[in-house]
């Protein structure tokens, strides 16, 4: 039974640091110029269901905007998921990627002028028990499947960032403090907006989750 009792104080242990994000996350992906980023809050889709002990599941998220000279302008939402742990069996048997026994934060941005929860179905931005996203066929892969696009079937693509949707995810254990977390977080994420170029958007020891994805045939 202290197996039980250790797992559930660690449990309340990363809760806990993890709620103190909303308050932190600003400061830490503080904005470029050219950018600027409201505060964070929680979404309505921070608990899977009222009867369920423990969250699973949660997001926080913050609207991002093009700086103008007379007003911002708001150009998509910026979320952080926090995946402690996936209960969805795949509807595809796949091979279990690496990271499917691992809590992660996602970065997700979904381009848009009026982005709210109703936009975004949460299923599309969690992973299945063996690591694959739940939606696996409507995502293409770039920067070698740490970055992956959500793409409707149809859908018209642009190979502006800022006007796509996509996302990548980090292992927890790959941030143990600040500098990490702006590191394998923060500095992706604005380099993804600020479209650099293929390739140098994530750092060559990056932790980020890798998904073996159809490669994109846009850049």
């Amino acid at each position: 039974m202290s197996n039980v009792y250790n797992s559930f104080a660690n449990v309340v242990k990363i809760t806990s640091e993890l709620s103190t994000l909303q308050q932190s996350a600003r400061d830490l992906f503080q904005a470029p110029e050219g950018y600027g980023l409201s505060s964070f809050a929680w979404t309505p889709h921070e608990k899977s269901a009222e009867h369920e002990w423990v969250c699973i599941w949660a997001a926080i998220g913050a609207t991002v905007f093009a700086e103008g000279e007379k007003k911002n302008k708001p150009i998509g939402r910026l979320l952080l998921c926090m995946d402690l742990f996936r209960q969805t069996a795949p509807a595809v048997v796949r091979t279990a990627l690496p990271h499917s026994t691992e809590s992660f934060l996602t970065c997700v941005f979904i381009a848009g002028n009026n982005v709210t929860d109703k936009t975004y179905d949460p299923a599309s931005l969690q992973f299945t028990t063996d690591g694959w996203p739940v939606v696996a066929d409507l995502f293409v892969a770039h920067e070698g499947g740490r970055l992956i696009q959500y793409l409707e079937p149809g859908e018209q693509d642009n190979t502006d960032w800022t006007k796509r949707a996509w996302l990548f995810a980090v292992p927890l254990s790959a941030m143990p403090d600040r500098d990490h977390f702006r590191k394998e977080l923060v500095d992706p994420f604005w380099s993804t907006m600020k479209n650099k170029s293929p390739g140098t958007i994530f750092s060559e020891s990056s932790a980020a989750c890798r998904f073996p994805l159809a490669r994109s045939s846009v850049g």
